[in-house]
């Protein structure tokens, strides 16, 4: 739900009544946001059937070929359900205005049926959905538009919480950036990670939740994770590894390197001096927001995309999943020897901070 913070709390903040329609699993995170929570959809994306199917195609084909099928199929085939169960709840209680994840097709075509104001939130997914719209979404998603009544789909107006070039080649159609916000209880920092005075630089080291949480790609991941931490041993840094679900499988014999769950990123960053990351887009906002140069190693999805667009605007360098931890020793010896990253992330921090504010009145009156 953190892809969301940007639109949930400026909502709350003047003053609306929000609503989230979501599967069950989102439940516990829209309460501790303060959030009204309706279900809606199901946890599909937490069947293991489901996750391995998708791990398999990654292993065996790709991240281009994972995100056909995740993205182009198994999206679509989901939003019938979605959207029955947001025309039935939608139906009962009108909201004044629906903003959906830009991926949660269901909830953009109940938004049309019922001609609600409606606009997309910027997940992290904008840029792989509108490369696949055409040749995959599209086609998938016609036959159930045409069962409501409905013309050709198509995304609604993007909301964006980072500047539009920064991960767009081509802007979505009327696109709007928006100021990023984090959710107040994501940026206090644990007494236990308080950083012991100390020279050397500290690395926070975090490959997602969802590359961890698919037991398809738990190996995979570990081994990544394995080869980052020999890199980091070798360079005499002090380093906190975030690793989820695996975290009980990782050992390291360096005391430097504490291995954890997980940690409020957002405030971590502010302290740390690298931030080897997957690429996620909240991930690398939230690089961004704490001012901490990357070292991307994308996984599946967006995240090989994003790295690389952060790594050609200079806000740190990108390496394949498969670099050896040579290669990676290298890259991160070469960021936090680099003051130009530095350099290039404070801009980039001041352009990320001078976007205009969510205005929820005027994106209503203005859909």
């Amino acid at each position: 739900m953190s892809a969301l913070d940007y639109v949930i709390g400026p909502a709350l903040e003047q003053g609306h009544d929000v609503a989230l329609h979501a599967p069950v699993m989102f439940r516990r995170e829209a309460r501790r946001r303060g959030v009204e929570f309706h279900r809606a959809g199901t946890d599909w994306t937490c069947d293991p059937a489901v996750q391995q199917a998708a791990s398999e195609i990654w292993k065996e084909y790709g991240n281009a070929p994972f995100n056909r099928y995740v993205f182009g199929r198994l999206w679509p085939d989901q939003a019938e359900a979605k959207a029955h169960d947001l025309l039935t709840a939608w139906t009962r209680a009108r909201p004044d205005l629906v903003i959906a994840e830009c991926s949660d097709l269901g909830a953009h075509l109940a938004a049309k049926v019922l001609e609600l104001p409606v606009f997309a939130a910027d997940n992290g997914l904008g840029p792989v959905l509108l490369d696949l719209w055409d040749t995959d979404i599209a086609p998938a998603l016609t036959p159930l538009h045409k069962q409501h009544g409905q013309d050709a789909p198509v995304l609604p107006p993007m909301l964006t919480p980072a500047p539009v070039q920064w991960f767009y080649g081509t802007p979505p159609p009327a696109a709007r950036a928006v100021r990023r916000t984090v959710a107040e209880f994501r940026t206090a920092r644990p007494e236990r990670l308080d950083r012991d005075p100390s020279d050397r630089p500290l690395v926070y080291v975090s490959l997602g939740t969802l590359t961890t949480a698919m037991s398809g790609l738990r190996t995979v991941v570990g081994s990544v994770y394995r080869e980052i931490m020999a890199a980091l041993s070798a360079i005499g840094c002090e380093a906190i590894v975030s690793a989820g679900d695996l975290a009980g499988d990782l050992r390291s014999a360096d005391p430097r390197i504490r291995i954890v769950e997980h940690v409020p990123q957002p405030a971590l960053l502010h302290r740390a001096d690298l931030f080897v990351t997957h690429g996620g887009r909240a991930s690398l906002l939230d690089a961004v927001q704490g001012a901490t140069p990357v070292l991307g190693m994308g996984v599946l999805g967006d995240q090989p995309g994003n790295a690389a667009a952060f790594a050609r605007r200079g806000l740190g360098r990108a390496l394949e999943l498969t670099a050896t931890r040579g290669e990676i020793a290298d890259a991160v010896t070469a960021v936090l020897g680099g003051s130009c990253y530095d350099a290039a992330m404070t801009a980039a921090r001041a352009e990320l901070s001078q976007l205009p504010p969510l205005d929820l009145t005027e994106l209503r009156g203005g859909a």
